[in-house]
């Protein structure tokens, strides 16, 4: 019963176009923030790799997953490049996977602050298998048990100011509104949905060792309410060895609270988010994301972001 009533509740949503189910949903978006912003790519003075791993709805059978694994680099002074490669199960039935391929431009403004901007390619495969579904009409020629997919390219754009202590951005994806070609009633609504994300962060010394990390991501469609996450962390930086431990506290409007550590050692990163939803869903109320990077210094054209990552706060 719980299966048909998650897939009743997910083909539903997917329909009507919502955010979580065309866009892949993170948690700790301050991490690793180029899957968030095509812009960032090159913009920091390392090379960044990431992965990244999200259980929604845990403990609830054929809940959603998303794996995604990620880089970015500099390329040259004011060019940079990155690619994604992420996995979407939006809860059994429906699914996709898809590819972006970035580049991205950044000057130089007249007091110590940056510019950039980002255009990503994008390819995406979604898929509709009802098979695995518990159907009530077995004749519904809709639903004949077995696999649906369709292929398109799309675009993303994002543009970043960012200096010392601060990052605000904006981010569109699904451009042109790829057709995606399912099967449908009115197949002019059967399509990608341009998607917008407006971020920020500001970092804040408190003393040589502990800083604190504000960050605010809204995000919103032409259909669909906005969405507001807000989250902070503590960070520990270990004089010595320049470790890093953090703490993190974050709230989703009318939908969850979030909870957040973890550390960076010797360039490599590590995070886990637990989210506790708060909107009565009947589906699950609790979700897992396990975050992991590795940075690679890049002296030669590190740049904007230099100071920050030196000391090392914004993308482990």
């Amino acid at each position: 019963m719980k299966r048909l009533i998650f897939a009743i509740a997910t083909f539903f949503v997917f329909s009507a176009s919502a955010e979580a189910q065309q866009r892949f949903r993170r948690t700790s978006f301050p991490i690793n923030s180029f899957v968030v912003n095509p812009a960032v790519a090159g913009t920091e003075a390392y090379t960044v790799f990431g992965t990244s791993y999200r259980n929604q709805w845990a403990g609830f059978d054929g809940s959603p997953t998303t794996k995604l694994i990620s880089g970015h680099t500099a390329l040259a002074e004011s060019i940079g490049a990155g690619v994604l490669i992420y996995r979407d199960d939006m809860g059994g039935a429906i699914s996709q996977t898809g590819f972006e391929f970035t580049g991205s431009y950044q000057i130089k403004l007249p007091n110590t602050d940056w510019f950039s901007f980002g255009l990503c390619l994008q390819g995406t495969q979604f898929g509709f298998d009802s098979s695995n579904l518990n159907i009530w009409d077995q004749y519904d020629p809709a639903l004949s048990g077995g696999m649906e997919t369709t292929f398109g390219f799309d675009a993303s754009a994002g543009m970043l100011v960012y200096g010392e202590d601060y990052s605000l951005g904006l981010a569109v994806s699904n451009l042109f509104e790829d057709e995606l070609g399912f099967q449908a009633v009115d197949t002019a609504d059967n399509r990608s949905i341009r998607h917008y994300r407006l971020t920020g962060s500001y970092i804040y010394d408190v003393t040589r060792t502990i800083a604190v990390q504000g960050s605010g991501m809204l995000r919103l469609t032409e259909i669909t309410l906005a969405q507001i996450d807000i989250y902070a962390r503590g960070i520990y930086t270990h004089r010595r060895s320049g470790s890093q431990y953090w703490g993190g506290l974050g709230y989703r409007h009318l939908d969850a609270v979030n909870f957040s550590l973890g550390m960076l050692y010797a360039n490599v990163g590590v995070g886990y988010s637990y989210d506790f939803t708060t909107s009565g869903n009947l589906l699950g109320r609790h979700s897992h994301e396990v975050n992991l990077t590795y940075l690679l210094p890049n002296r030669r054209y590190g740049k904007g972001y230099k100071r920050v990552l030196d000391r090392s706060r914004l993308v482990k």
